[in-house]
């Protein structure tokens, strides 16, 4: 059995503590980067909510542009990071200027991918 407050819990209440207690104790000076701190929080705790669903999907994304299998010894950072580095240097290179099909692919790729990450960094810019 798990206790409780979870470790996602624990970060809430920590996030909330900060802004409604020590926050407002602080000296304008040092307010902006308690707040800095607090939207960290609240972006880590978004991200673990969301779990790897995005990273994954973007991964998947990525593997069938290239007609490659998901490697399961390979994590999906790692897949990711290996992937992105071959698109960037594609998009460098003007691979996707002569095939418009994958230059689709290309962009619902990315554009899924910037609505995850705009979806756990700023929800509201999202909407």
């Amino acid at each position: 059995m798990r206790d409780r407050p979870t470790a996602a819990e624990l970060l809430a209440i920590a996030r909330t503590t900060l802004l409604d207690a020590i926050v407002p104790a602080l000296p304008e000076t040092a307010r902006y980067e308690a707040r800095m701190v607090a939207a960290a929080i609240a972006i880590a705790l978004r991200e673990a909510a969301a779990g790897g669903a995005a990273a994954e999907a973007e991964r998947d994304g990525l593997a069938a542009l290239y007609g490659e299998a998901v490697d399961a010894s390979e994590t999906t950072e790692t897949a990711l990071l290996r992937l992105n580095r071959r698109l960037a240097a594609d998009i460098r290179a003007g691979a996707f200027e002569r095939d418009g099909h994958a230059a689709v692919r290309v962009r619902a790729i990315l554009a899924a991918a910037t609505a995850a990450k705009l979806t756990e960094c700023n929800p509201g810019y999202a909407r």
